[in-house]
């Protein structure tokens, strides 16, 4: 897979094993809804007070909740409309993200990769293991997923500083 910044400053991964693709494209799912369990580590309760507790749930959370649907429906829109499939002896994928949506992509892998960490019980000791994990197993394909994540994370903010030391 490479990375690049496009003419317009977008950040753009092509060669994309189809593997890699199928990853991209699973980051547009709802972590509520494959990981139930992860709901509380997504949008934590603000401490024991029962009052403020229960102004949370009622104001707060469902902002929250709404602002994070809103961010990951611009990366469905651009999977949907931006994820290219080449055709060929190897079906590599391609996918330019509009700049403007990146803050929308951060925000949305990083809550995927937090669901990933609470719906597969990941230590800290799993997180920093600097072996492969075992890809036979659906915890190992979890790991590497979240690992995925956070590559393209990393590739996505090199790219905005880049931007900004450009700007000046």
């Amino acid at each position: 897979m490479l990375f690049k910044l496009t003419k317009k400053g977008n950040p753009s991964f092509s060669r994309m094993d189809p593997i890699l693709g199928e990853l991209f494209l699973a980051a547009a799912l709802d972590p509520w809804e494959r990981y139930p369990e992860a709901g509380a580590r997504l949008l934590p309760l603000p401490g024991e007070d029962e009052g403020l507790r229960l102004d949370w749930q009622d104001h707060v959370q469902p902002e929250l909740r709404r602002h994070f649907d809103h961010e990951r429906s611009l990366v469905a829109h651009d999977l949907r409309f931006g994820m290219i499939k080449g055709r060929g002896k190897t079906d590599v994928y391609s996918l330019e993200i509009p700049i403007e949506h990146v803050d929308a992509w951060l925000t949305t892998l990083n809550a995927l990769r937090l669901a990933l960490v609470e719906g597969h019980g990941f230590t800290e000791a799993d997180l920093l293991r600097k072996t492969l994990p075992d890809l036979s197993s659906e915890r190992g394909l979890a790991l590497m997923q979240m690992n995925f994540y956070a590559f393209i994370q990393e590739c996505l903010l090199q790219a905005m500083e880049g931007l900004a030391e450009e700007n000046g």
